[in-house]
Formats: structure tokens, C-alpha cells, sequence
């Protein structure tokens, strides 16, 4: 099975809308393992890359370089709100991308605790700087709190049922790890496929404890504005609550003369993609061209 840490989403659609060539210009507002700006750079391209977890970003800009791009190529560190909302980056770029959701290092890197895979503490902040973990969430949030969380961010069937085992639960001892969470949950939620019942807990805490949802709305207008006359953005997201959120942002402007949907309808993953890399399987690709 193809590796997922070297394997960005959608690549072969996002390259095809985004068009990269010498001489253009792209920002990367969720570099990740910097998958698709490899691609772009690959083309020709210049890139502005930004991430908000250091570590990332120290481990992307590396492998830019290894493949012969810095001198091409900008590391940003913050979060894509502030940084596409502040006075860095300049304009008329050609496109801007989002790859939203969590990375496959965050994922697959014990002590960050995004991933029930492994024990480790609750945690989930993509900015380690950043004061509230998912530890306060799962022992401070309220019953309700927790209900709305997991109901709203998590989309999950059992959320009031989980929210009152957590409840009973640290009365008794505090949630402090990956595992002690995800057992409770399949204690209360048994899985019924291949789905582990705790997934979409995670989520809900993972997207709760970095903002976002708030991260996108805040981002979107300034990304737009940093584009060109003819520019595209280009957004993969993996939960319906953002993909919404996108699709609302995209008809309003495009009902306000500023930009054409290019893509009516989101895009999905190939069946092949999904195969290879079972993370793709909730993206969707939305796109937009600005038109002034």
C-alpha cells in the first residue's frame, strides 16, 4: 500500500485546476508535508508555503530543499488566517490551495495525540504554543457542552451517549490519554464496522481545539483578495461542516460578480485513490476562479 505520508490528497485534480508554469505564483496555506507544493514547484512554479506547527513546517522546508526548490520556495510558520490576513505575502498570485484537516506526520506521531492508534496524552494542537488541549476540552466542557460538540463538529449518533459516560467517567479518574478516550467510546459506542467508534470523537475534538471552522471563514475572503484577476482557488476539505462552509463563501461571491464556481459540484476521490489512501475517502475538492 502506497505510503500516506508521501501522498497528497486529490493531487492530479488540484494540479489540473491550479495549472501550475513558470513565472506563477501559488500559496500553500496548509503545507503539510509539502506533497502538493512539490508538485507546483515541480512545474516551475513559486510557492509560499504555510503552516502553523513548526515542526512541519521545519520538516517540509527540508524536503523542498532536498529537492533542489528553496531557492523558489518561502516558509511562512502561523496560522493561514493571520498570515493571509497580514502584510507578508503581497498579491496577484495565480492560485491559493487548502488541504484542510490533519497531516499525516500529526497523525502518525505518537506524542501529538491526534490518533487513537497509539496511547499517548490528549492533545491534538497543531500549534503546540496554543493553551487549551483536548484533554481540557474532554475534562472541563460541560455535559451539554460536550453533547453539542460531539453532535455539531463530530456528526456522531452516540454523542449524547458518550458525553455522559465522559461525565461519569472523570468523577471517578481525569481522561488523560488517546486510549483512555477511546476505550470509553467503544465501551458505550461498540463498533459496528471498520470505522473505529472513537473517529469521529476525535475529530470533533481535534477541529474544536484549533479553531477550525472559525480558521476558515476568517480565511477565506483574505485568500481570495490575494489572488489575481483570473486566479484560482482551490479548497479540499473532509468534513461536511466545512465543505458548507466553502460552497457558501463560493456562491456568495460568485452571485456578487467576484468569482466563478468552477466546480458546481464538489469533486471525490478516484476509487483507485481511495484504495491507495484510505484518508482520502471524505475529501472533497471545491474550486473558484476570481473574476475581479
Amino acid at each position: 500500500m502506497t505510503n500516506d505520508l508521501h501522498t497528497p490528497v486529490m493531487l492530479e485534480e488540484v494540479t489540473t485546476y491550479l495549472a501550475p508554469a513558470a513565472g506563477k505564483r501559488y500559496i500553500d496555506a496548509t503545507l503539510g508535508y509539502a506533497g502538493h507544493t512539490l508538485a507546483l514547484l515541480s512545474a516551475g512554479a513559486e510557492v509560499v508555503g504555510i503552516d502553523r506547527d513548526a515542526d512541519m513546517l521545519e520538516i517540509a522546508t527540508a524536503r523542498i530543499a532536498d529537492a533542489g526548490f528553496a531557492g523558489v520556495f518561502t516558509p511562512v510558520r502561523g496560522a493561514f488566517s493571520e498570515v493571509l490576513a497580514g502584510d507578508r505575502l503581497g498579491s496577484d498570485y495565480d492560485g491559493v490551495l487548502f488541504d484542510l484537516g490533519v497531516s499525516s506526520y500529526q497523525l502518525d506521531t505518537p506524542e501529538r495525540g491526534f490518533s487513537f492508534r497509539t496511547d499517548a496524552p490528549l492533545d491534538m494542537r497543531m500549534d503546540t504554543s496554543l493553551v487549551v488541549t483536548a484533554k481540557d476540552l474532554v475534562n472541563g466542557l460541560g455535559r451539554k457542552e460536550l453533547y453539542e460538540l460531539f453532535q455539531t463538529l463530530g456528526e456522531d449518533a452516540h454523542a449524547k451517549r458518550i458525553a455522559d459516560a465522559i461525565c461519569r467517567e472523570r468523577r471517578i479518574r481525569p481522561i488523560l490519554t488517546t486510549t483512555d478516550l477511546a476505550r470509553l467510546v467503544e465501551r458505550v459506542a461498540p463498533r459496528t464496522g471498520r470505522i473505529h467508534p472513537a473517529t469521529k470523537i476525535f475529530q470533533a475534538l481535534r477541529m474544536a481545539v484549533n479553531s477550525e471552522r472559525d480558521e476558515l471563514k476568517a480565511a477565506l475572503p483574505s485568500a481570495l483578495s490575494r489572488l489575481a484577476v483570473k486566479g484560482t482557488l482551490a479548497v479540499v476539505s473532509f468534513h461536511s461542516l466545512e465543505d458548507e462552509i466553502v460552497k457558501h463563501f463560493l456562491t456568495e461571491k460568485n452571485e456578487m460578480g467576484i468569482c466563478e464556481i468552477v466546480t458546481p459540484s464538489p469533486l471525490t476521490p478516484s476509487t483507485d485513490e481511495i484504495s491507495d489512501n484510505k484518508r482520502s475517502r471524505s475529501a472533497k475538492l471545491r474550486v473558484g476562479r476570481k473574476l475581479a
